[in-house]
């Protein structure tokens, strides 16, 4: 009796010490992009997750949509960036560099839920170097020596179900006889050396490709093994997908190159008699 007597002082001092864990909740639906078309292009992208900073401090990254528990309340100043996967790979996530941060106050209440769907846009210092909406006269891949057929454009008037952006897209259609499509640009891109360096594409396919980078100067040509893949679809089941392709490692790896193009590599795959790859918004950007 004596024992149980002596806790009671020792537990009630616990209960009156401990922290109050109330959480509020901030609610993140999505992140969406804006865009100047003139300049910057189409809007379309792939955030997959919320990079969060109140008053300069992380709270984390969260795949979208995320509810996030926070030990706060009243006004705070809070900083959202947009993350990606790099080359389409899971595991490979990160702020894309080129995204503006979502910067707000939002004055948090214990229990509650504060819901917010950010907008971004670009940053103002980019330059895209290249930006192929196929929206223009002429495509910026032109067919390799090797090439057995070519990217040609696909016009929204006749295929209504494929275009999605603008009035037409990028069409390399394989076959038995026409397996092998390969483009390359012949832009002459100056590219930074050492620095942030991504293209951008949007693809729907049901026939494996890749792209990679050539680097040159006036007495060498270097091509690099294909950086990364886009994967194929079922047929029946294709939808537009986009990619955020990371350049800069390749680009910075031939540090006497003066200049860069982009490659585009597809073959019929071995279990297909017909292979179709739609492309579109093709951007590759770097800092100014």
């Amino acid at each position: 009796m004596k024992k149980s007597l002596l806790l009671i002082p020792i537990i009630s001092l616990l209960f009156s010490c401990k922290e109050d864990t109330t959480p509020s909740w901030l609610e993140i639906t999505s992140i969406d992009l804006l865009t100047d078309e003139t300049t910057e292009g189409s809007d379309s992208h792939s955030i997959k997750d919320a990079w969060v900073y109140m008053d300069n401090t992380p709270l984390g990254a969260f795949e979208l949509p995320c509810k996030i528990p926070i030990l706060a309340e009243g006004p705070h100043n809070f900083s959202i960036y947009a993350g990606i996967q790099i080359n389409g790979i899971n595991a490979s996530r990160t702020r894309y560099p080129f995204y503006e941060s979502f910067d707000t106050v939002i004055t948090l209440i214990k229990k509650e839920t504060i819901t917010i769907a950010p907008v971004v846009t670009y940053k103002k210092n980019l330059n895209f170097v290249l930006k192929e909406d196929f929206e223009n006269i002429g495509i910026s891949f032109l067919p390799a020596f090797n090439s057995l057929t070519n990217l040609v454009f696909v016009k929204e008037v006749d295929f209504p179900n494929i275009v999605q952006f603008g009035n037409s897209c990028g069409g390399i259609f394989l076959t038995s006889a026409d397996s092998l499509y390969k483009g390359i640009t012949h832009s002459f891109l100056n590219l930074p050396n050492g620095e942030d360096v991504f293209m951008e594409i949007d693809f729907m396919s049901d026939n494996s490709s890749v792209m990679g980078v050539i680097s040159q100067n006036s007495s060498d040509y270097l091509e690099h093994n294909p950086l990364a893949g886009m994967n194929r679809q079922h047929k029946d089941s294709m939808v537009w997908k986009k990619m955020y392709i990371g350049l800069t490692e390749d680009v910075s790896f031939h540090t006497s190159a003066t200049s860069h193009e982009i490659y585009l590599l597809s073959i019929l795959d071995n279990d297909h008699s017909t292979g179709v790859i739609y492309l579109d918004n093709i951007k590759i950007i770097c800092y100014q």
